[in-house]
């Protein structure tokens, strides 16, 4: 199984075509029926795939840090750029959507008590904890 990262907006943003950007908007391991079954945890409209240029998502927590330190930093770091990568299209008090799971659970429920509220203009990557059935709200 492929751990899965989707980004919710109420804009459209392209498919990366471009080679030698860091994070990617488009189909890693979903497809159009995946991103249709997990509508249900978000209130935006428009709903992509987003993933590094290795092909990986995000997933990060104090958990997952003591068994995989590299791992972690390697996840905040991206993190953060998937950060940069929305401040560029966020307006002010707008905000997008993040919901991360394993392919093929996109219908089962999230860890509400996971849930969290990010503000990209006061961010401290230490206090963001990403579990699997996760929602990020992100705001600007």
């Amino acid at each position: 199984m492929s751990l899965v990262t989707y980004l919710a907006t109420n804009f459209t943003l392209p498919f990366t075509e471009d080679g030698d950007k860091k994070i990617l908007v488009g189909e890693c391991f979903s497809d159009i029926e995946d991103r249709q079954k997990v509508r249900k945890h978000f209130s935006n409209k428009y709903v992509y795939e987003i993933f590094t240029d290795e092909g990986g998502g995000f997933w990060f927590n104090d958990d997952f840090k003591e068994e995989y330190l590299d791992d972690n930093l390697k996840s905040q770091e991206d993190f953060l750029e998937l950060c940069k990568f929305l401040d560029t299209y966020l307006e002010k008090d707008t905000y997008c959507e993040v919901y991360v799971c394993w392919i093929g659970e996109e219908e089962e429920e999230r860890n509400k008590e996971c849930d969290q509220v990010i503000n990209l203009n006061n961010l401290d990557i230490e206090k963001v904890q990403i579990h699997e059935k996760t929602l990020l709200i992100i705001r600007k």
